[in-house]
């Protein structure tokens, strides 16, 4: 399969040439004397040391699973730790409360706890437990905001009962009495949560995985109880109604959602996230000020250029739930989807949300910075008047500055939130668009106004694929008809080919794989198997509409010219390639050219048997469930590769996301799929080498806060978020091919923080450029995409250099050659013994 025969050929024509001109110049007549020795030269640098072995001799089928068989249900097991009944429960039987004689109240909490259904026994203080607290907060029914709270009830404070497992806090100077509330106050409520068994975040924990004091933790054991008091339309637990679900948090956070990892928002006895508010309480002053900092003066924020008295009072905000959910997210969290998606966390409820009365500079500040200094992205013509420039900060992803927005088309500052906090008077007061106007709730790249989703609405199918010889016709039909929007741009559909080799779930010959022809028409898509309309291809010598939105295109195999593989042909005859890929790509854009996201469509065809196969590595045989993808991105490829037809089938990735393709934008990763989804979800940041090229304190601080984050289930560990139950243990190697790793960037300067601040490291970073691009096999790739990201992102060189060493013990680890021939020339090596 590897074309050395190709290189051979290429040297015989050179060696044929060399002795043609030699034959046609004439005798060159008999040869001189030889003339005297010359004086021997300096000696020549030392080379590199050799291995003395051949790379393809020194590569080796991989024996992870000797050990390691199991590892991905070891750590699914972890995860499972937490999502399993907890052994722990938790009552609070009576709260009473007597006057300090200071205009307080002495409060005394009567509980119990047991574990697997035995008395809980503890010293005072409850010492064995990882998490304890006790809160007491109020509740004013005719505004629904729960006030005067964070009252905490020192669990210092706890001794034992009278029985086993009973146990009694007093905690004086409480400002109310929580069981009997005083107006305006007709609520109150007193919620305690306790928790036992952290359990790892990262793979390569082996103790606390994270700083004492942090906010995120999983535990084996959690339980969550509360006492209501007040009327009965306030105790009700239909009292209260949120307007969002704990179904949406769920979507990206798991099940049971709990925040931190340990604070369940549905207690028995409370309304959904009413437990929440004993610290998130509406009039509570955040503490977060930084969030919308780092938003709207990036600079200042990563330099601490303003005073902090100045930025706690030009940022203050309340720390209720609406505003630490949504600048969370908005601001200092990757968070995968865009805030205008209201509907994922308010489903059925965008009515609620999207009222003219929450038009209010809370309400938009909550999600968007004001200035967003050189944050904006570029507006306007250059050269005109208007015209602004990207900004250096200007990230994508964000919600764009308030200030953006104003003076898009005029000069509008009347707008400041400050000066002039009343939306209302002009925004559904007939003078302009009210709230749900300028947001409809939805993602306008995945759904129109009404919450129809264009991949629902738009289909594209295969319907029939033949091989005659060397050419595939491929039939397939494609239907906007459904869509209600009007359409600005065309439609178009995209045709790969890729070519799975032996028998394995990967393309030895994806369709982003460039051929060796020269002058392709169509840019470098014209050298590969992606047909657009419009292309003039040779490898797809006809296209034709026979009827409306009905297509036929013809793929002739034969015109690939292979550079690192024998032609596709050869390959098929010699058994090699047995079955291709066909994906359809639909891209459509609507409104004023906004790129929706649609569902790619993808058939296997067996070439020898000129048939479909059904659910080959997908369906009931895929590895990983798109849905359980679309959790989280409600729309794959809408915010990344601008959504494009790339949703819908992870197959469809493959054709770009393939393991003879080093990391593009991933250092020491491998291009494909499992490789690339690993790093990414284990936060290793893209192209450290361009984001370091100069120093810059913020993209160093952001590149800081971006490798600190960890999986939104609050560890990478839970597999089951976007695989299928046991696909996830190490792969087996006839089914999947070895492949390159990219190298290491090499950035012109690097970073230490220094008191919560992003400063120069003149010394430089460890790892850089010492690792050059090596092939390995499909374990070291797969699970190595969270492993070596856990080494990469803080740096440790000597850590990551034993990895490496490890998988070369235990299978392949071999440095590639520019031309690819040890790449390929291991993947033949390897997949022949599985034939």
């Amino acid at each position: 399969m590897f074309s050395k025969h190709g290189l051979w050929s290429r040297l015989s024509v050179l060696l044929l040439i060399s002795i043609f001109f030699t034959a046609c110049d004439g005798s060159d007549g008999a040869a001189g004397p030889a003339g005297p020795a010359g004086s021997a030269g300096p000696p020549g640098p030392e080379g590199p040391p050799g291995t003395g072995l051949d790379p393809l001799e020194a590569a080796k089928i991989e024996s992870c699973a000797t050990c390691h068989g199991g590892v991905g249900d070891e750590h699914q097991a972890i995860y499972d730790g937490y999502v399993d009944a907890s052994a722990l429960d938790m009552t609070f039987s009576t709260v009473t409360s007597v006057p300090d004689g200071a205009g307080g109240f002495d409060v005394t909490l009567a509980f119990s706890i047991t574990k697997n259904g035995l008395p809980f026994v503890d010293a005072a203080g409850l010492p064995s437990l990882d998490q304890k607290r006790f809160y007491a907060v109020q509740y004013d029914s005719a505004t629904g905001q729960y006030l005067n709270g964070n009252t905490r009830l020192r669990e210092t404070n706890v001794v034992p009962g009278a029985v086993a497992g009973d146990y009694v806090l007093t905690q004086t100077g409480v400002p109310f009495a929580p069981e009997t509330p005083l107006a305006p106050f007709d609520g109150s409520q007193v919620y305690g949560y306790i928790a036992q068994g952290p359990l790892l975040r990262h793979a390569g924990d082996t103790g606390a995985e994270l700083p004492a004091g942090s906010h995120v933790h999983l535990y084996e054991d959690v339980a969550n109880t509360a006492l209501a008091f007040g009327t009965a339309a306030v105790t009700d637990p239909n009292a209260y109604v949120s307007a969002a679900n704990v179904t949406g948090c769920a979507t990206c956070h798991g099940t049971p959602y709990m925040k931190h990892g340990y604070r369940d928002p549905l207690v028995a006895a409370l309304p959904d996230f009413a437990s929440c508010k004993s610290c998130h309480y509406d009039d509570r002053n955040g503490g977060h000020e930084d969030w919308q900092y780092m938003v709207d003066d990036p600079l200042n924020w990563a330099t601490d250029g303003l005073p902090a008295a100045e930025v706690e009072t030009k940022y203050a905000y309340k720390a209720k739930l609406m505003n630490d959910v949504h600048m969370a997210h908005a601001m200092e969290f990757p968070y995968p989807q865009s805030m205008a998606n209201c509907a994922t966390c308010h489903e059925c409820k965008v009515d609620q949300v999207l009222a003219n009365t929450n038009f209010t500079p809370e309400t938009c500040l909550s999600c968007h910075p004001v200035q967003g200094v050189d944050a904006w992205p570029e507006m306007g013509v250059e050269g005109q008047p208007g015209f602004q420039a990207e900004g250096a900060y200007y990230q994508s992803h964000r919600a764009p500055a308030l200030e953006y927005l104003w003076t898009r088309g005029a000069d509008l500052s009347f707008h400041d939130p400050v000066a002039n906090p009343n939306c209302q008077a002009c925004h559904g007061a007939g003078v302009s668009r009210p709230f749900n106007e300028i947001h409809s709730g939805y993602d306008p790249r995945i759904s129109n106004d009404a919450g129809a989703r264009y991949a629902d609405l738009f289909t594209a199918s295969i319907d029939d694929v033949s091989v005659a010889g060397d050419v595939l016709t491929i039939s397939y039909s494609a239907d906007e008809s459904a869509i209600s929007n009007a359409v600005a741009g065309s439609l178009e559909v995209h045709v790969y080919v890729s070519f799975y080799g032996w028998g394995s779930k990967q393309f030895v010959v994806p369709s982003h794989q460039r051929d060796d022809s020269v002058g392709c028409s169509g840019g470098t898509r014209g050298c590969r198997f992606e047909y657009a309309p419009g292309d003039t291809n040779p490898l797809f010598p006809s296209f034709q509409e026979v009827a409306p939105g009905s297509y036929v295109l013809t793929a002739d195999m034969a015109a690939f010219q292979a550079v690192v593989t024998d032609d596709i042909p050869t390959m098929i005859a010699n058994g090699d390639v047995k079955t291709a890929e066909i994906t359809l790509a639909p891209r459509l854009d609507v409104d004023v050219d906004v790129a929706v996201g649609l569902n790619a469509v993808t058939q296997t065809f067996d070439l020898g048997a000129a048939a479909f196969v059904a659910d080959y590595f997908k369906g009931d045989n895929a590895v990983v469930d798109t849905n359980k993808c679309n959790v989280c991105h409600d729309q794959l490829a809408v915010t990344f590769h601008s959504g494009r037809g790339r949703g819908g089938d992870i197959v469809a990735c493959k054709n770009c996301h393939a393991p003879v393709f080093p990391g593009s934008h991933l250092e020491m990763a491998s291009r494909s799929i499992e490789n690339y989804v690993h790093g990414i979800h284990s936060f290793q940041d893209f192209d450290p080498g361009d984001t370091f090229e100069t120093f810059d304190p913020v993209l160093a601080k952001r590149y800081d806060l971006h490798i600190n984050h960890t999986f939104p289930n609050f560890t990478i560990r839970n597999c089951e978020a976007c695989h299928k139950p046991g696909t996830y243990n190490v792969p087996d190697q006839s089914q999947s091919l070895p492949g390159v790793l990219s190298k290491s960037d090499n950035p012109a300067t690097w970073y230490d923080i220094v008191g919560g601040l992003a400063v120069e490291n003149t010394a430089g970073r460890n790892i850089s450029g010492s690792v050059p691009e090596f092939v390995t096999g499909p374990a070291s790739r797969a699970c190595g995409g969270c492993h070596r990201a856990d080494l990469i992102n803080p740096d440790r060189a000597g850590d990551l250099s034993a990895f490496n060493a490890h998988t070369e013990a235990g299978g392949t680890f071999v440095e590639n050659d520019a031309e690819d021939t040890v790449l390929y020339g291991i993947i033949d090596k390897i997949m022949t013994l599985f034939e």
